[in-house]
């Protein structure tokens, strides 16, 4: 599944490189055997266009507006499948051909209701050989980060979580999701080509991020739902000392997102201290940090479009017309540390991916 692109062009550079990542996923499936055949739903026209010349089959929903659960729910049904596996088509783009034979091959082996998923808590792509219990809980997974912990709570199937790493964990949501794993040695070829021209100011970013984390007794600081392989990671590959500041771990799963009911102490501290002051005081703490914004974007209860989100991870101040988070922007470029702000790809999945690419 693609979902539908933008119009500025923030969001665009994500859509695209979505769509190269699906194209480089299309060819790692094909030369799976048990991975056949393949069809593709996109919310582009374009999408479809492109996909379809590639030899995907493209199903158009009945469905509308858009929810997950009954849109695969229509699929399953309509073409009678008694297993599948579904991916976002960002959701894999460090995968490789070897682990998506053996997850493959894990799943139709089972002799019970049996899930393969990238993620328990927060699903992005699911191998699963026994398609009923999706149909039975479509209501219960409007996106898809639940399915594992459904199908597994509610659904009777037992789901298998893949080990955590930047092959299993990284999905493509933000830009900085994209320019985190330029680098990486897994990267499909369609991807690869795509990233030569990435936007140079995050880059610069990055790549200082990069000689911190190379050098010892250097200092980060990890913000926002920092999950402990992360940690782990960061700690067996540097000699770097690190802050972590971890709160509000699945927040769109438990759907405490939704209910509104999102705390951060970090966010507090940013609304009280204002972002000058709030940028000034991470830089003298550490040489550089790691920040998923999404938590304080939650606990404001101010959700900005993926319009404003993208251009704030990307540094494109002049492309944001709210005053609180041009500001926020503003002070972010213009920081004497590396800050990397995106999604929680920045503090997981990304993070792993670029300690795997240095």
């Amino acid at each position: 599944m693609l979902p539908p692109g933008g119009n500025s062009p923030a969001v665009k550079f994500v859509a695209e490189g979505r769509r190269h990542a699906a194209i480089d996923l299309l060819s790692r499936l094909r030369e799976i055997e048990v991975a056949d055949p393949i069809y593709g739903v996109f919310g582009d026209a374009s999408d479809e266009e492109i996909f379809s010349t590639l030899g995907v089959c493209t199903i158009t929903l009945d469905a509308n507006p858009f929810h997950f659960g009954y849109a695969l729910a229509e699929i399953i049904e309509k073409f009678k499948m008694s297993s599948l596996a579904y991916f976002g088509g960002g959701s894999a783009p460090l995968i490789s051909t070897e682990f998506l034979d053996q997850a493959f091959r894990r799943a139709s082996s089972a002799s019970s209701p049996y899930a393969y998923v990238n993620n328990y808590h927060s699903t992005d792509w699911m191998i699963i050989n026994d398609a009923k219990p999706i149909v039975e809980l479509t209501e219960r997974i409007p996106t898809d980060n639940p399915l594992g912990w459904v199908l597994a709570h509610e659904g009777g199937v037992d789901v298998e979580a893949a080990t955590p790493q930047a092959m299993t964990r990284l999905d493509i949501d933000t830009p900085l999701d994209l320019l985190m794993i330029k680098r990486h040695p897994n990267l499909g070829t369609e991807l690869c080509a795509y990233l030569e021209d990435a936007p140079a100011g995050a880059l610069a970013r990055i790549n200082a991020m990069k000689d911190i984390l190379h050098t010892p007794a250097s200092s980060i600081a990890l913000i926002g739902r920092v999950p402990s392989y992360a940690w782990v990671e960061l700690e067996r590959t540097t000699q770097i000392w690190s802050r972590v500041f971890s709160e509000e771990r699945g927040m769109i799963s438990s759907q405490r997102m939704a209910h509104g009911e999102v705390q951060s102490f970090i966010g507090q501290m940013l609304v009280e201290l204002g972002p000058e002051e709030f940028v000034a005081r991470l830089a003298s703490l550490v040489d550089g940090v790691f920040w998923d914004t999404r938590v304080w974007m939650a606990a404001t209860g101010i959700w900005p479009t993926d319009e404003v989100r993208f251009a704030l991870d990307l540094g494109w101040v002049d492309q944001i017309q709210d005053d609180e988070i041009r500001a926020l922007a503003t002070e972010v470029a213009n920081a004497p540390i590396p800050i990397l702000s995106g999604g929680h790809s920045t503090v997981s999945g990304g993070l792993c991916a670029l300690l795997e690419s240095i």
